[in-house]
């Protein structure tokens, strides 16, 4: 079991606000086998776009970050799974490119201490940005992630589908009626990864969804808006969330 592990994160000199950012991130296992969190984000040189331009981009003046608190024990166990196979690799800063992206890990143990480039660093990236979303969520600034999926026809049977996903908590749950019976199970946490990348590797045009609940035949997507899109067309999404 890892006693400390802390990563320090800068995106590379060549990636441009407003997307460059860098973070700092502490974790530790406290009691309860719970994972005491200490995260700051800060999205730097911001100053000279105009606001337009960072709202059309999804971005906003204050998207700077900090938060304090502690994660359910399922954090404590992914993190420890991934900082045992995690081996650090010696890097020196003036020797990045610019196109390299810095980082800087310090992994202690009962063992001792190691400190540098994570040789695993794709996963790592994947779960501090699951990370983040777990603060987010904990903190407030965001709902957990949900989607609702209509399949309406003319013969009646109809499919209604919700799907939730806690990042705080590592859970996806799922609920769906079709014929007037209820179904609700569990999903493992891995299957999100696969759903997401699915759901976002479409384009929805807000200027065709639909801002009423749908009455007539189709498939039709809500991701937690009042936004409805018409996805009948895209067949891997719906036979994704059909087999959910």
């Amino acid at each position: 079991m890892f006693k400390r592990l802390e990563i320090r994160y800068q995106t590379a000199r060549s990636l441009p606000a407003p997307y460059a950012y860098f973070y700092t991130l502490t974790l530790k296992p406290v009691a309860d086998s719970r994972l005491q969190v200490d995260l700051a984000i800060s999205y730097p040189d911001r100053e000279d776009i105009d606001d337009d331009e960072l709202i059309a981009e999804g971005y906003s003046r204050d998207d700077d970050f900090s938060w304090s608190g502690q994660l359910p024990q399922t954090w404590q166990q992914t993190v420890d799974e991934l900082a045992k196979k995690t081996r650090l690799q010696p890097f020196r800063e003036d020797q990045l490119g610019e196109d390299d992206d810095y980082w800087d890990a310090r992994i202690e143990t009962t063992e001792g201490v190691k400190q540098g480039r994570p040789a695993n660093a794709e996963d790592w990236q994947y779960l501090v940005q699951e990370l983040i979303q777990a603060a987010y969520e904990t903190a407030g600034r965001e709902r957990v992630f949900e989607l609702t999926y209509l399949d309406l026809s003319q013969d009646g049977h109809n499919l209604e589908l919700q799907l939730s996903a806690s990042f705080a908590n590592r859970t996806i749950n799922v609920r769906s009626v079709q014929n007037q019976q209820n179904r609700s199970k569990t999903l493992p946490w891995s299957a999100l990864q696969r759903i997401m990348t699915e759901v976002y590797n479409h384009d929805y045009d807000p200027d065709e969804a639909q801002t009423k609940r749908p009455k007539h035949d189709g498939q039709w997507l809500n991701l937690g808006t009042d936004e409805w899109h018409d996805i009948s067309e895209l067949r891997s999404l719906t036979s994704l969330l059909r087999g959910l």
